[in-house]
């Protein structure tokens, strides 16, 4: 006798589903993936899971050892608000990630591959022509790598900002 299929994976970019529970991949240009919950009685929950948290959750559901309450309660910390428990929820996600495991483990190097966005050009030019210096600012703050003792783009040139 056949089992019946625990999961479905819908292809491409459509992502894979079990019963109350749905993966995604984010949209191109971002990396990461969606975890929408259908907790009983309750609004739908959605997670955004950065790459390594996911292998990390793949990881934990491939052990016999780990149980499936354990992986819950890793997902329930990723957001701001913890999830509350979801006892229906627990096998399915496990289901998911187990059925599954190669296509989203797949799904995660080929987000790793992808190649880097370039600097923009303001971050380029940030570097003394000739010095092999390259800028590192983070996205919220582009002036945060300035060199010791050089002046912001921004400032009267006395090295306070």
């Amino acid at each position: 006798m056949q089992q019946a299929r625990r999961t479905i994976e819908h292809g491409a970019d459509g992502g894979w589903s079990s019963v109350a529970v749905h993966l995604q991949s984010a949209p191109p240009g971002k990396d990461g993936f969606y975890l929408t919950l259908f907790p009983d009685a309750r609004p739908p929950a959605v997670i955004f899971l950065r790459p390594h948290q996911l292998q990390q959750i793949l990881d934990m559901a491939g052990q016999a050892a780990v149980s499936d309450q354990q992986i819950w309660d890793v997902v329930a910390k990723i957001p701001m608000e913890p999830l509350l428990p979801s006892r229906s929820l627990y096998p399915r996600l496990r289901a998911l990630l187990v059925d599954s495991a190669a296509s989203i483990r797949a799904q995660i190097r080929a987000q790793a591959e992808r190649p880097q966005p370039r600097p923009s050009p303001m971050l380029e030019d940030e570097a003394a022509p000739g010095d092999g210096a390259v800028s590192q600012g983070s996205p919220s703050s582009p002036y945060t790598d300035v060199p010791h003792g050089s002046s912001g783009p921004d400032d009267n040139g006395s090295g306070l900002g």
